[in-house]
């Protein structure tokens, strides 16, 4: 475990307080650098200060809930820390992450269930803050999935809290930045290798303005592998990566 206190309470502090910063700077980006928007579409004083005022609530969770449950011995971290052990619990975090991430989402889209996601989803055009807009039950349930499978997991084998605070930063990057409105990778994206196995921007902003569809966070894998992805998802990201943003939700490429 981590030494000391002290020092575990500073990495309580960073997934507390990393996300803000994050929305921030690339709230200020996406209205100030030249670049290629996904949706051309306003977005409303009013949404955005509705997600500020759920992000407050909602956006400790995931270091609370880490905190309890480590102080708590629900989840031992192992020591000595090694980059190893960093690397490893980082890879496995991200992979349940995604796993939990694929089904509880795609669960929230049914129906009787829809009550506990419809506040995120009242975001159809997002931007930054959109990333930290969730109900309180919602942003529960997606933390206790994470938290409570590597407290699990540590009764068995080495994890690394380091390693699951690290994995949190990354993910707060990359939920902000998918929520962001605008496309950072090129034409030929999808091509690459890189392209076959991790989202792009465009990727989720298509499931806030169609609905239903690419569940996924990271990656677009599950959604292959249940035939829930939009088909037309690669050529949508082409077209706003060649500089032609969408102008209608529910615009399809000709």
């Amino acid at each position: 475990m981590i030494a000391t206190f002290p020092e575990r309470l500073a990495l309580y502090a960073a997934v507390a307080l990393a996300n803000f910063p994050i929305v921030l700077a690339l709230d200020w980006y996406s209205q100030h650098a030249n670049i290629r928007k996904i949706y051309d579409l306003p977005l409303e004083r009013k949404q955005i200060d509705r997600e500020i005022k759920n992000s407050l609530v909602t956006t400790p969770i995931h270091s609370i809930l880490l905190a309890a449950f480590v102080e708590s011995g629900l989840l031992v971290p192992r020591g000595p820390e090694s980059l190893l052990s960093i690397a490893l619990t980082f890879i496995v975090t991200l992979v349940w992450t995604e796993i939990w991430h694929y089904a509880s989402h795609r669960a929230m889209h049914w129906k009787p269930l829809h009550f506990i996601h419809r506040e995120h989803h009242r975001s159809w055009v997002t931007g930054p803050w959109s990333s930290v807009s969730f109900s309180t039950l919602e942003k529960l349930i997606f933390s206790l999935g994470i938290i409570g499978f590597m407290a699990l997991l540590s009764h068995a084998v080495t994890v690394s809290l380091p390693g699951i605070v690290l994995y949190y930063l990354v993910y707060f990057f990359t939920n902000a930045l998918g929520h962001s409105n605008i496309e950072i990778r090129s034409s030929d994206y999808y091509e690459t290798l890189f392209g076959r196995v991790f989202n792009t921007p465009t990727y989720h902003a298509m499931h806030h303005a169609r609905y239903i569809n690419n569940y996924g966070l990271l990656t677009p894998f599950l959604d292959r592998l249940f035939g829930t992805a939009w088909p037309d998802a690669e050529r949508i990201q082409r077209r706003v990566a060649e500089g032609a943003p969408l102008r209608k939700l529910n615009e399809r490429p000709c």
